[in-house]
């Protein structure tokens, strides 16, 4: 394989778990980080499959959808167990889960983006749901889930499967002070979910990865 391509903003959002999952499985990957100026020049050269990254330039081919990618990516590095298919769908039900938890947060977030008006008081009463109601639900399936694993990792596997990788960015931010009505204690109840987050991130791998990219909040 040529080295693969990863263009994101310079921010964790969508390409974090990516990141994360290509320096645990070793996979060389140059990990490109735009502008919005650059993002805007890219969207209208037409080069990206569906207006958006992130995206990975593999053998002259661009990749779209974050999950797409970090099944491909986690597949190279022998983190997506491609020849057990019940495995397989196990883990990719938990990194469906993800996009199930934070639909209501991405619509309140960039509400234009999927056709709604949000006023600042519409987006408090769903952010209120949200946290209180929302949320809860879907932290309780993890605490469960990680309950029944005897690894520590979400989907039970020896080593942590894109499950994790896709979570544990994505918690981080949840509560990193970034959404206005999100709790920053919103974890607290769920230890099982904590731990699972804190043995990712001390993943010798992961810890070298942020020696070289601070962690940044947005």
């Amino acid at each position: 394989h040529n080295t693969m391509k990863l263009t994101y903003f310079d921010i964790p959002g969508k390409a974090e778990a990516i990141r994360l999952c290509a320096a645990v499985g070793h996979v060389a990957m140059e990990d490109v980080r735009i502008t919005r100026e650059e993002f805007a020049a890219l969207q209208a050269s037409g080069g990206l499959p569906f207006g958006q990254v992130p995206s990975l330039e593999v053998d002259g081919e661009i990749l779209a959808q974050s999950s797409s990618i970090l099944r491909y990516v986690g597949t190279v590095g022998g983190l997506h167990p491609a020849g057990d298919l019940l495995a397989c769908a196990r883990i990719d039900s938990l990194v469906c889960a993800e996009e199930d938890m934070f639909c209501g947060v991405s619509v309140s977030r960039y509400g234009p983006r999927f056709g709604f008006d949000m006023t600042d008081a519409f987006r408090e009463n769903v952010r209120r749901s949200l946290n209180d109601e929302v949320l809860p639900r879907h932290l309780l399936f993890l605490e469960k889930k990680l309950g029944a694993s005897d690894t520590g990792w979400l989907a039970g596997t020896e080593q942590p499967s894109i499950a994790d990788f896709v979570f544990v960015p994505r918690l981080q931010w949840l509560v990193s002070g970034a959404n206005d009505g999100i709790d920053v204690h919103l974890l607290g109840g769920y230890p099982k979910v904590t731990a699972m987050m804190a043995k990712l991130m001390a993943l010798p791998e992961v810890v070298a990865y942020y020696q070289k990219h601070l962690p940044a909040a947005a």
